[in-house]
């Protein structure tokens, strides 16, 4: 998300604003998912994924989904998937929250920004899968700007000392039988915290709308070649999940995250 520009002595009550929310959340991180009985026949699963700003998502390595819109609006995707009923499932969702190389979005407005992206999924497999900080390893591939180019000058009125350190993807990472033990858990963070940006609003006649630019925050209108599923407003969609907003450790530069998460299935 994009937080609205501030002036110096407001930005320090918004980041005071910010820490209380963090405290806050801490005393909401949802349990460990439980396990299910596996229905041993092949069926639908169906979820719903909310990343700002997209996403991809694989289950047991091959490709479900890709967020069809690249930054605003925040839009949720409903997606589904056949399954054997029998095995496990490994969901493997890459999240993304950076529109230019110094890590900064809106770099062509008067006040560039950096974005503060999260992760909410719930999947109707019957394991009670839904993102949890406590039971979703992740992984920060990119961070940026780097403490090293804040302190050389990054800043966004001088956005050509930024760096995003690349810190390369795992070979593999989407596959069950990858090794994530080595990973970091989830930052459980709060709606207030990760906040659910700008809404979507999608019509037969028109698609999906309020699309506008990462680089100076230009109308591009409505998107006709989506579907409604494509275009869900994220509050309405979780509004009775329970699950929960992750991220990694800094919400506003760990600015390309790899999430897992394995539902197995209880045969006994």
């Amino acid at each position: 998300m994009q937080p609205i520009a501030v002036s110096e002595s407001t930005g320090i009550t918004w980041r005071i604003a910010r820490q209380i929310a963090l405290f806050v959340c801490a005393a909401w991180i949802s349990t460990t998912a439980s396990a299910g009985k596996c229905p041993d026949k092949p069926r639908a699963v169906v979820g719903t994924v909310y990343c700002d700003n997209k996403f991809i998502l694989r289950v047991n390595g091959a490709k479900v989904a890709t967020d069809p819109i690249a930054f605003t609006p925040h839009q949720a995707v409903r997606i589904a998937f056949r399954w054997d009923g029998a095995s496990n499932l490994t969901y493997a969702i890459q999240c993304e929250d950076y529109a230019s190389a110094s890590g900064y979005e809106y770099i062509e407005s008067g006040w560039p920004q950096l974005g503060d992206g999260a992760l909410i999924a719930t999947f109707d497999d019957g394991m009670d899968t839904v993102t949890s900080a406590r039971t979703w390893p992740i992984k920060a591939v990119t961070h940026g700007p780097t403490d090293a180019s804040i302190a050389a000058g990054c800043a966004p009125d001088n956005l050509s000392a930024c760096v995003v350190e690349d810190r390369g993807t795992p070979k593999g990472w989407t596959q069950p039988g990858f090794d994530d033990s080595a990973w970091q858990r989830a930052t459980h963070y709060c709606a207030g915290e990760a906040g659910w940006g700008r809404r979507p609003s999608w019509s037969s006649a028109k698609g999906c709308c309020t699309l506008t630019s990462p680089v100076d925050r230009s109308s591009l209108g409505c998107d006709a070649n989506m579907n409604g599923d494509q275009c869900l407003d994220p509050r309405a969609a979780f509004s009775k999940s329970q699950a929960k907003f992750i991220c990694a450790a800094d919400l506003e530069r760990d600015n390309r995250v790899l999430f897992r998460y394995t539902a197995r299935c209880d045969r006994n």
